[in-house]
């Protein structure tokens, strides 16, 4: 696999920022002299290159998530420390991160166009799948950031590795998910009948580490991907009425990621590669990360939740009691019941000593929720209803299931959820109770956010934005000057203001922690 090379200013900063210019500068090889590589190949490390931001990995649970997305949504118990709800070196491991993973895709496309034109036609599905997965990440950047530099991104060698014709605008935000979109609209269509020849057939299924190769599975990503971005820009003014019309049309088609059997994952086949979760427990157990949330807690507690004890362990000295860590309360406070080891804990056979974790892209109970949400907005409570409860179900048989490679078993639960528990859960929730899109909606989201949890941290951050639900509360962080509350958006990293400067100016009076993402207008 031949060695690529970052593509812009702010990019580069993020490895040599202690380097002058002209330091910076010799650290990028003549392109001309770099090893030739294939499509196929170039396909494959796309996809690997961000595989830690996908399968659960030290990097991105400690490094980025444990003191972002994961405090913001009490996906985890706070921990009341001083600047918990400032991004700090997240937004730059983040962001260096994206830009890597935007430049093997930009050396995607250069090895592509090389290509005669039969056989970029040939290959044409390396082209659709590796940008649908680029938008499921891009998505993900717009939703932390807002705009984002992203079609002058990534061409370091497009310019024979001048970086000073590398630095790359912002692309607009607005105009990222119309593009964004309108692209995954196409590609869905060209799916239906798009064919592939016996070599290409066996190349892709053999690179292809996300779906091995199979074109219904990429529909169903490719549409369900579609839904979530559509759902999440329903509100907006100026997408309200595509959403609407869209969401219905991939409904109606039904080619969507409905079950768990079709669950579109980053998945760990074997212990023998660098794609697993080396590292996911000690981030997890380390400095607290993996206390459990009161808000979690209490209704697990309350409604009998048979979720609860795959998700969860009672503290170490709580006598079988599932106790959520509070955030209202003072670090003193909290020291002293982690000390005493009352607080619950995240489950360690079937969560942080997984060892088969997959990397969640989209699944069944997400997608499912987001249906629910749907025609609850549109008035037809019977089918939200349907789809609400089903999404339940869903996640239930997503947790249970986690747990049958579990290479420990100390804390795996002894026995399954019996349907019969399932359904008395269901019953209390009791949707049909709610009569109202808000009150609908309020259910939805506390589903949302326990589905979520840990897991997808990044999708629950965005959607208890845009929803402002589930109402949780938190203590502010009263030795902050900066931000005493969870933020609305990440803070460009600082490379960018030094390296990126002309293009970051354009957008500075936008980059702090209080300027909403166009979506979240509610």
């Amino acid at each position: 696999m031949r060695k690529l090379f970052y593509t812009s200013l702010a990019l580069a900063a993020v490895f040599f920022g202690s380097c002058s210019q002209d330091d910076f500068a010799d650290a990028y090889k003549n392109p001309a002299n770099v090893e030739s590589t294939t499509v196929p190949k170039q396909f494959a490390g796309f996809m690997k290159i961000n595989y830690e931001d996908v399968i659960p990995s030290y990097w991105n649970y400690f490094t980025v998530i444990r003191t972002t997305s994961l405090n913001y949504t009490q996906a985890h118990g706070i921990y009341n420390g001083t600047g918990r709800y400032i991004p700090g070196a997240a937004s730059k491991d983040r962001w260096g991160r994206y830009y890597k993973f935007i430049a093997q895709y930009r050396e995607l496309e250069k090895v592509i166009a090389s290509l005669p034109a039969a056989e970029q036609t040939e290959n044409r599905i390396y082209t659709i799948t590796s940008t649908i997965y680029l938008y499921d990440h891009t998505a993900k950047m717009v939703d932390n950031f807002g705009d984002i530099p992203f079609s002058e991104a990534g061409k370091i060698s497009f310019t024979g590795g001048d970086y000073t014709k590398a630095s790359a605008k912002y692309d607009n935000q607005t105009e990222l998910y119309t593009m964004m979109l309108d692209q995954l609209k196409a590609f869905s269509t060209e799916l239906n009948t798009i064919t592939l020849s016996t070599k290409v057939k066996v190349e892709f299924e053999n690179q292809d580490l996300i779906n091995k190769g199979s074109l219904i599975s990429w529909k169903n990503y490719c549409n369900s991907l579609r839904l979530k971005i559509l759902n999440r820009v329903s509100a907006v003014p100026a997408f309200s009425a595509r959403a609407n019309t869209e969401m219905a049309q991939i409904i109606s088609e039904g080619k969507l990621v409905d079950e768990n059997s079709e669950n579109i994952a980053f998945r760990v086949y074997t212990q023998d590669t660098d794609l697993d979760t080396a590292g996911f427990m000690e981030a997890m157990e380390s400095f607290n990360n993996n206390l459990a949330p009161k808000a979690m807690i209490d209704h697990m507690n309350a409604n009998s939740d048979p979720r609860k004890a795959w998700l969860f362990e009672s503290g170490q000295k709580a006598l079988g009691v599932y106790i959520g860590l509070d955030p209202m309360l003072t670090s003193a406070a909290q020291d002293q019941l982690i000390t005493d080891g009352v607080i619950a804990i995240y489950n360690r056979s079937v969560i942080s000593r997984n060892k088969w974790l997959p990397g969640t892209l989209i699944n069944a109970a997400e997608v499912n929720l987001i249906l629910a949400e749907y025609y609850s907005r549109n008035g037809n409570a019977a089918l939200a209803k349907m789809h609400f409860e089903k999404a339940i179900r869903q996640s239930v048989e997503y947790y249970v299931r986690l747990a049958d490679k579990a290479d420990v078993l100390t804390w795996k639960p002894t026995a399954e959820p019996k349907l019969a528990d399932i359904d008395a859960y269901i019953a209390t929730i009791n949707f049909s109770g709610a009569t109202t899109p808000a009150a609908q909606l309020a259910l939805i989201a506390f589903q949302k956010y326990i589905h979520f949890n840990i897991m997808q941290a990044d999708e629950s951050w965005a959607e208890q934005r845009r929803l402002k639900l589930p109402v949780l509360n938190f203590r502010e962080d009263e030795t902050s000057s900066v931000r005493k509350t969870p933020p609305t958006r990440w803070t460009y990293p600082n490379s960018e203001s030094i390296y990126n400067t002309l293009n970051y100016n354009a957008v500075k009076a936008n980059d702090n922690l209080s300027t909403k993402i166009f979506w979240d207008v509610k």
